[in-house]
């Protein structure tokens, strides 16, 4: 499967037996269910909300692609400060800005405040994000890292469960301005658990190992982030697209809010069934045995959906691209986390997270330029060629990463 890179060790001192699952529920799992619930709310709402307020497919686009941009913006920031203040502080920080920039979009219907809008809640959410992965990537050891990190891709998928649903609801019933309050309001639930959990942590694993600081751990590991970060790069190109993609055929075959949140809903359910079978794949035999047939599959249901005619069709395609996201739960957390290097977790993990956002904002821009010209169909085929091109560049380039081949992880 291709000569591994070789990461550089973070775990030197692995009979250190780092936390369990049961310590994580607090502090990362359920900050991040209800951190999220108003992320997977806009994902029928946003779309359809900015159709109906009459921008062009281009500018809904560029609306949709801005979160992404300030995510890209935010990573390297984020990963500076949380050196200066920590996980805990960097993550209220990031679900305040979340809930608050979510709750504000039903109050403009300029594009440039949109704009501005999604940029502040991609800032926030990469803080989220970043703050959750160093937790685990410094407390949690290698053989365990897996699972840990496909927990957090399931409670990411039990609120885009959710979301979709209840914001095609509350849109339906409520209107689209009331949807984004309500989505805001979830959002900021997520800061209960963190405020009640206090500033106790456990302890960091190889605690030892000093930290250099973003420019100085981003000079001396340049050529593994750059190499490592095609890959998320490309994965959330597609990840973010098919929230663009999927959304709008279902509006183009005359589905109504709810049932266009039903859809997406039912590929989340998919997904969100299988996401321990990915944790337990990566730990027990490496991290490719997850993500080939997972980004396989997922491409095979962006083909689908783009030769979609009918809504039984895009939603058989909608089911085959959940299992195969489910399948992929915490992957891309768990390879940035493997390659970390212990004296620059933060700064490389900041790196990665810049290049992985960038996708975020190709994703929907891709969607746009290619729908515009050749239509949603072909957009949707042209995301599953991306993915098959992220594949053959990890198996090739990176290979495996995970304890199975590299034992000192």
């Amino acid at each position: 499967m291709g000569r591994p890179v070789e990461p550089v060790v973070s775990d030197p001192n692995q009979h250190d037996r780092g936390v369990d699952l049961g310590q994580l529920v607090l502090p990362v799992y359920l900050p991040m269910i209800a951190g999220t619930i108003g992320t997977g709310m806009l994902i029928p709402v946003l779309p359809l909300s900015l159709e109906a307020s009459g921008l062009t497919l281009k500018s809904v686009s560029i609306v949709l692609a801005s979160a992404g941009l300030g995510a890209a913006i935010a990573s390297l920031p984020t990963g500076s400060l949380l050196a200066r203040v920590g996980e805990r502080t960097v993550l209220v920080l990031s679900l305040a800005v979340l809930a608050i920039t979510t709750a504000a979009l039903g109050a403009t219907t300029a594009v440039l405040g949109l704009v501005a809008l999604r940029m502040g809640a991609g800032a926030a959410g990469v803080g989220l994000r970043l703050s959750r992965q160093t937790y685990i990537s410094r407390r949690v050891v290698g053989h365990r890292r897996g699972r840990s990190m496909a927990m957090i891709g399931g409670s990411y998928r039990l609120s885009l469960f959710v979301g979709p649903l209840l914001g095609g609801f509350v849109a339906d019933r409520a209107g689209f301005t009331t949807a984004f309050v309500v989505a805001g309001v979830a959002t900021a639930i997520g800061l209960i658990p963190s405020l009640r959990s206090g500033r106790s942590e456990p302890a960091i694993v190889g605690h030892g190992t000093a930290q250099f600081g973003v420019v100085d751990g981003l000079r001396r590991h340049w050529r593994l982030l750059l190499l490592a970060g095609v890959v998320p790069l490309l994965v959330m190109t597609v990840r973010e697209g098919r929230f663009v993609v999927l959304p709008l055929i279902s509006d183009d075959l005359g589905l109504g809010p709810t049932a266009v949140g039903l859809v997406v809903s039912v590929g989340t359910a998919a997904d969100l069934l299988l996401f321990p079978v990915a944790g337990s794949i990566m730990d027990r035999f490496g991290r490719l045995y997850a993500i080939i047939p997972a980004f396989t599959m997922i491409a095979v249901g962006l083909v689908l959906l783009g030769l979609a005619q009918s809504t039984t069709a895009v939603v058989v395609a909608g089911a085959v691209i959940g299992i195969g996201n489910g399948l992929s739960a915490g992957t891309m957390l768990t390879f940035g986390s493997d390659l970390a290097p212990a004296d620059s977790t933060a700064p490389f993990l900041a790196g990665l997270a810049a290049m992985q956002d960038a996708g975020r904002v190709g994703g929907p821009l891709v969607v746009g330029a290619v729908g515009a010209a050749a239509g949603l169909g072909t957009a949707a085929i042209a995301l599953a060629i991306i993915l098959v091109v992220a594949v053959v560049w990890l198996v090739v380039v990176i290979g495996e990463t995970g304890t199975v081949q590299h034992h000192a992880r």
